[in-house]
């Protein structure tokens, strides 16, 4: 999947368990750490030579190691439910993996598998035969549910997912909502 559902689906999982900004922000921002290891496609892309991204992407941070050092990162950084945190980041970690299990294979057929023991075994990997591809229909509606039940929490609880990057953005959404729509809202 994309990192933007990653973000949507561990952002949902931190707004249902905490009431402070940071540790929801925690628990999105572990749910997206998989893909650091992906940052390899910019430096192959700058310097054209080297291959980093489909040597690392799967392996460095799609592991049980990485899910436990995120874990343990966004825990340290929570000021609240410390413990509530790591569990929440480990679950949010592996459901990445799982959804990466799903749902991205690369548009050319090529399996995306999971290195779910790296680097103790770089060899034992995780995937699945009807893994579809990150373009499929069933990742663009798994976005469009994220999307409409992030929709849902903004207009009940007034926190959109854009807290995570700050909490100003968060509340500018609410007051372009009021400057443009609530003045002509006779409801």
């Amino acid at each position: 999947m994309a990192p933007g559902a990653h973000l949507l689906f561990s952002w949902l999982v931190g707004v249902n368990l905490f009431n402070a900004r940071r540790e929801r922000a925690l628990v999105a921002i572990a749910g997206v750490a998989p893909d650091l290891d992906g940052l390899g496609l910019i430096v192959d892309k700058v310097s054209g030579t080297t291959n980093y991204f489909f040597q690392y992407h799967h392996y460095l941070g799609h592991s049980v190691f990485s899910a436990i050092i995120i874990a343990s990162i966004a825990a340290a950084f929570a000021k609240v439910q410390k413990l509530t945190v790591w569990f929440a980041a480990l679950f949010v970690v592996h459901l990445h993996l799982l959804c990466d299990i799903a749902g991205s294979k690369g548009p050319d057929g090529n399996q995306w598998p999971i290195h779910y023991l790296y680097p103790l075994n770089p060899y034992y990997s995780i995937s699945w035969a009807y893994q579809w591809e990150l373009n499929a229909w069933q990742n663009i509606l798994t976005m469009v549910l994220l999307l409409f039940v992030s929709c849902y929490y903004a207009a009940t609880k007034r926190i959109t997912f854009l807290e995570v990057f700050s909490y100003r953005l968060n509340e500018e959404v609410f007051k372009m909502y009021n400057k443009y729509f609530r003045k002509n809202n006779t409801l």
